[in-house]
C-alpha cells in the first residue's frame, strides 16, 4: 500500500514568479521531487499553505513547467470552497492586462483587493486523517488541530537566522521562529541537510536528537566537466571576462558569504605577487547589505578592472563557468550545507572553502579548508593553487570522487525510508 504524502511547496512559486531566485531550497525541492515524483511506493499530493500568491504561482508552476507529469502526480490539496480554475483565470487575466488601457497602478490595486477576498475565503479545511505525512519543505507547520492525527515533517536547511541574526533582513530573522515554534518537540519529526544543521538544531529547538534525521543534499547532474572550449568562450564572452586565469566565487551577494573578504584578499595576493593576468569572478545576485561588496570592489584603482559582477546565471550556463575557473572560493562565514562547492567540485574544479559549520562534511579532503575571516591563509590557499598546476590538477581529481558520494537519487531513498520509518514509529 502507497505512502500519501501531502508536501508543502510554497517555494516553488516563489522561484516560478522571479527565475533569479531558483537556487537554494526551490533546487533543493524540485530535485527531490523529481526523484520521487513517480515513485510507486508514494501517492503524492501538494499544497501552498503559506499564503495565497504563492498558492497560485506554485499552481501556475506546475501547470506551466511540470505539464509532462500525469494527472496522477498533479493532485493539489485545496479548500473546497473556491474553483481554482475561476480565480486563476481572473488573475492571470489582470497580470497580463488583456485591458491595455488599464493602467499599471490600478492593476496592482485590482490584483491586491481580489488576492484579499480569496485569501480570506479559503482558510484551509482541517487535514484530519486525509493523509499518511505531511512534510513542508520549508513553511512552518499549520496548527494541530488542522492536521488531526497525520504524521508530520518538515525540512530545516540550517539554523543561521537564530545563530546570526544580523545576516538577514527582519522579515526573514521574524519569520524563522514561528517555523521552529510550530514544530511539536514531542510529536513531529525533522530532516536536516547535514549534520551540523542537525547539531544545531536539536541544540537550539531542544528536539531529542532521535526525532532529527539527516539526508545530505548533491548537485544537479547538469553540473559536469566541460570539455567544450568554444562553450566555455561563450560564456566568457558574454559576461566580459577577459583573456587569462580567472578565480570563481558564486553566491548570494550578501555579508554572511564573506565577499569583501575575499576581494580584498584578493587585491592583496595580486598587489604583493605582482600579477597582472588574473581575474576574480563574482557570480550571484544582490542580496542583503551588497553594497559594501561594491564598495570594496571600486576602492583601489588597480582593482575595479580585475573584479567581475555576472550577477545571476541560468543553470545552463554554470558548468562553463565553473569548468573554465582555475578554481572556486566559497569563504562563507556560515552554511547549513554549502552546494556552490559542491558543483565546483563536480565540475572537476579546486575548491577553497571555509572550515566552519557544515563544509568540512560536503569539501572533506578533497579541497582546502581554511579561517573564513584568516587573511593570511585565504591568501596562502589561493596563491598556492594559482602557481601550482599540479596541486590544481589533484584537486580536481578528488573534486570529482568526493563529488560522486553525493546524488538526489540516494537523498530521494533516505527520504522515502524515513516517512517508513516515522510511520513504523505510529
Amino acid at each position: 500500500m502507497s505512502i500519501k504524502v501531502l508536501y508543502e511547496v510554497s517555494n516553488l512559486g516563489y522561484g516560478y514568479s522571479d527565475k533569479k531566485s531558483r537556487a537554494g531550497i526551490f533546487r533543493v525541492i524540485e530535485s527531490i521531487l523529481d526523484e520521487i515524483i513517480t515513485n510507486p511506493e508514494l501517492d503524492i499530493y501538494f499544497t501552498s499553505l503559506c499564503d495565497f500568491r504563492s498558492s497560485l504561482l506554485t499552481q501556475q508552476y506546475f501547470v506551466e513547467e511540470k505539464n509532462n507529469l500525469s494527472p496522477k502526480n498533479l493532485n493539489y490539496w485545496h479548500s473546497p470552497l473556491i474553483s481554482w480554475t475561476q480565480y486563476i483565470k481572473v488573475l492571470k487575466n489582470i497580470h497580463d492586462n488583456k485591458s491595455k488601457n488599464l493602467p499599471n497602478r490600478l492593476k496592482r490595486k485590482i490584483q491586491a483587493t481580489f488576492l484579499q477576498i480569496i485569501e480570506f475565503l479559503s482558510d484551509f479545511d482541517d487535514l484530519q486523517d486525509d493523509f499518511d505525512i505531511y512534510h513542508s519543505f520549508f513553511h512552518a507547520l499549520p496548527p494541530r488541530e488542522k492536521t488531526g492525527n497525520i504524521t508530520r515533517l518538515i525540512t530545516i536547511y540550517d539554523m543561521i537566522p537564530l545563530l546570526q541574526p544580523d545576516s538577514f533582513d527582519n522579515t526573514i530573522s521574524q519569520y524563522f521562529p514561528k517555523i521552529i515554534n510550530s514544530i511539536d518537540r514531542d510529536r513531529d519529526w525533522v530532516i536536516c541537510i547535514s549534520e551540523s544543521t542537525k547539531n544545531d538544531f536539536c541544540k537550539i529547538a531542544k528536539m531529542p536528537s532521535e526525532r532529527v534525521f539527516v539526508t545530505p543534499l548533491a548537485a544537479s547532474n547538469s553540473f559536469h566537466v566541460q570539455t567544450d572550449m568554444d562553450k566555455i568562450q561563450s560564456v566568457r564572452k558574454k559576461y566580459s571576462i577577459p583573456t587569462g586565469k580567472y578565480i570563481l566565487a558564486l553566491s548570494t551577494l550578501e555579508p554572511r558569504k564573506n565577499t569583501a573578504h575575499l576581494i580584498k584578499c584578493f587585491y592583496q595576493m595580486i598587489e604583493e605577487e605582482k600579477i597582472n593576468d588574473v581575474y576574480l569572478v563574482l557570480v550571484g545576485s544582490q542580496g542583503w547589505l551588497y553594497e559594501n561588496i561594491f564598495y570594496t570592489a571600486d576602492s583601489k584603482p588597480n582593482l575595479r578592472d580585475r573584479v567581475i559582477f555576472t550577477g545571476y546565471l541560468p543553470e545552463n550556463e554554470l558548468s562553463s563557468i565553473y569548468s573554465g575557473a582555475s578554481f572556486f572560493v566559497y569563504p562563507s562565514l556560515y552554511e547549513g550545507f554549502g552546494l556552490p562547492p559542491l558543483e565546483a567540485m563536480q565540475c572537476g574544479t579546486p575548491v577553497i572553502a571555509s572550515n566552519n559549520s557544515s563544509l568540512p562534511e560536503v569539501v572533506g579532503d578533497a579541497g582546502i579548508l581554511i579561517e573564513p575571516k584568516s587573511e593570511d591563509q585565504l591568501c596562502q590557499a589561493m596563491l598556492h593553487l594559482l602557481t601550482n598546476s599540479t596541486e590544481r590538477e589533484n584537486f580536481s581529481k578528488k573534486g570529482l570522487e568526493r563529488s560522486q558520494l553525493f546524488s538526489w537519487s540516494q537523498c530521494a531513498s533516505d527520504t522515502i525510508n524515513i516517512y517508513k520509518k516515522i510511520l513504523d514509529y505510529k
